[in-house]
């Protein structure tokens, strides 16, 4: 039986930055004058207010994701077989909203490569209740047809592999409600949009399928006058004539068509800057209600911090050549739209989670929602990375300590139709970020940043899995995590430790005989787990490798021991049971 010697403490690391800063809600979110960390949440779709910790958020998100994401499953289609054949490659949105009426009207061009010829027929997704004007294949008009939601254009010839699509929508219709919103917010006009993941097709006609992002979209958005617009990239014109107000902006990077916004309203605007060198600078762009600006301003301010912290741990931030910024809707939580996160709180924990998903949700996108965790699992941990920046360890785990899950289910989502199961706060969100904590501790903080790096820029601007996430980090560590992933993503529950421990006398010091047991019924874990020995002469630190029912160990420390601990330091998603101390 081996003698394994302790290894350095590990609370001995230092915090990265100062203190927790911790700040009220706005506007929809009130602190409670009689605590300094619950705060009420407001009401969600599935029930009323409630009191929780500020850096609780998980519940609240995930509540009004579902929503949106069960308003747009009766929008879901698979994609035709023709979709399959071509790739877009740009959108050039040209829309004009007219709020009076609830319509919108316009074009949209579309250019495509075909990536498996020949093509004659470029199948669409455009909701049947909005009414196409005319089409047009390479400025020619061309003849189409509608089968339900799906619009079929014939391209007048057989496009081989490698060729290039132009087509151009022109239309109108009312938006269906749900993934589109003309709204009246505190006497004011609002115009908003939230497609995750494939409403998109309720407002414009474009290949609805969030795997498929275009290389780059031009916008064009025209409302009435007053209204200020935000939407993805760069703002490359704002004019108003005093009847209409014309907006054009420019997202150069790939995106998803569930990520094109339109947030339009007499906003208040502010101007912030991200430095990330002494030598170069990006804006920040909020646009807030008047009456919510002054109060949001505190949290608002400290974005520029969040993006440092978040790009320290990440890798830059992916849009760093246009801009960050909020827009507020009348919407419950945030919408992650590619450089522009739409807000409904503004919660200091609800801005770094919204904030970690222009890395993991637009950066990269999780390809199907049965890996959702890659979008929310990874946000929800981008919160207690904020926590660990201000406050340092203790900080970070007191954030995760809110995120423990015991119960039923896999990360991984067996049913990506059920709508509860896919925005599940305690699987898809809690228990994903505590995948990502443990991990941290199974390779080690300098592997672990250089895994998430190297995964954002292995899939950067495009899809990913689970196992491409596993591979990266596989590449990156030199190890194999086929049991990790399998256990802690695919399979349920934790393990339940309980130690049995003696010591007797030996050269130098004393051996400790440890036995350590998993007594769940439902499956082993092989995980790294710390063992911390309290002595006479201070803590001793051991690192074991489990992954049996039942292992023994000979732990050798340098002063009389009084105490074994089983993972002080809550690293891993268990439970203990006593601890048994052998005469």
């Amino acid at each position: 039986m081996p003698v394994l010697l302790s290894r350095p403490d590990p609370r001995s690391r230092r915090p990265l930055l100062g203190s927790l800063l911790m700040v009220a809600w706005a506007a929809l979110v009130f602190v409670n004058p009689a605590a300094s960390a619950p705060i009420l949440f407001p009401p969600t779709p599935e029930g009323p207010a409630e009191w929780r910790d500020e850096s609780d958020v998980a519940p609240y998100l995930a509540a009004w994701k579902a929503q949106g994401l069960l308003r747009a499953r009766a929008m879901q289609t698979a994609p035709t077989p023709l979709q399959q054949q071509y790739d877009v490659r740009w959108y050039d949105l040209d829309l004009t909203f007219t709020p009076a009426t609830s319509q919108v009207s316009g074009s949209v061009r579309i250019q495509a490569t075909v990536v498996n010829g020949p093509l004659a027929t470029l199948d669409l997704d455009l909701l049947a209740n909005m009414t196409i004007d005319q089409i047009t294949v390479g400025l020619v008009p061309a003849t189409f047809t509608r089968l339900a939601d799906v619009v079929s254009v014939n391209l007048g010839r057989a496009y081989i592999t490698g060729e290039l699509i132009d087509t151009k929508v022109f239309y109108h219709g009312t938006p269906v409600a749900g993934s589109f919103g003309f709204q009246i917010a505190n006497a004011r006009q609002l115009i908003w949009s939230l497609s995750e993941p494939y409403g998109a097709r309720s407002w414009w006609p474009c290949k609805d399928v969030p795997e498929d992002k275009a290389d780059s979209v031009s916008i064009r958005y025209t409302v009435p006058t007053g209204m200020v617009t935000a939407s993805n990239g760069t703002r490359l014109q704002a004019t108003d004539n005093g009847t209409q107000a014309v907006t054009r902006w420019s997202e150069r990077h790939p995106i998803a068509t569930y990520l094109v916004s339109i947030a339009s309203y007499p906003y208040t605007q502010t101007l912030d800057w991200y430095r990330p060198s002494p030598t170069d600078s990006m804006r920040i762009d909020f646009f807030n209600y008047p009456e919510t600006a002054p109060v949001v301003a505190a949290v608002q301010a400290k974005v520029k911090n969040m993006i440092v912290s978040h790009a320290g741990h990440f890798g830059e931030y992916p849009f760093v050549d246009e801009k960050y910024g909020h827009a507020q809707f009348q919407f419950g939580g945030g919408m992650e739209h590619q450089t522009c996160t739409s807000l409904g709180s503004f919660s200091e924990f609800v801005v770094a989670h919204e904030l970690g998903h222009q890395w993991w949700g637009d950066w990269v996108t999780c390809r199907d929602f049965h890996h959702i965790w890659l979008n929310e699992g990874f946000a929800t941990y981008s919160e207690a990375l904020w926590a660990e920046t201000n406050g340092g360890l203790a900080a970070y785990q007191a954030d995760l300590a809110q995120n423990k899950f015991y119960g039923a289910g896999s990360v991984w989502v067996p049913n990506d139709q059920d709508v509860a199961r896919v925005f599940s706060s305690d699987l898809s969100y809690d228990k994903g970020s505590w995948v990502l904590h443990m991990l941290r501790h199974v390779l080690g903080d300098a592997v672990f940043f250089a895994a998430l790096q190297q995964y954002g820029s292995t899939h950067a601007y495009s899809t990913a899995t689970t196992e491409d996430f596993r591979a990266v980090c596989e590449a990156v560590s030199g190890r194999d995590l086929a049991k990790y992933f399998q256990q802690w993503i695919y399979g349920e529950f934790y393990p339940v430790y309980r130690s049995t421990w003696s010591w007797v006398p030996a050269a130098g010091g004393y051996d400790v005989t440890l036995t350590l047991e998993q007594r769940q019924s439902w499956q082993l874990f092989t995980m790294p787990v710390d063992v911390r020995i309290a002595t006479a002469a201070g803590p001793r630190d051991f690192v074991l490798p489990d992954s049996l029912a039942s292992q023994t160990f000979t732990l050798h420390v340098d002063a009389l021991p009084s105490d074994v601990s089983i993972d002080p330091d809550n690293w891993i998603l268990r439970q203990l049971e006593l601890e048994v101390k052998q005469p």
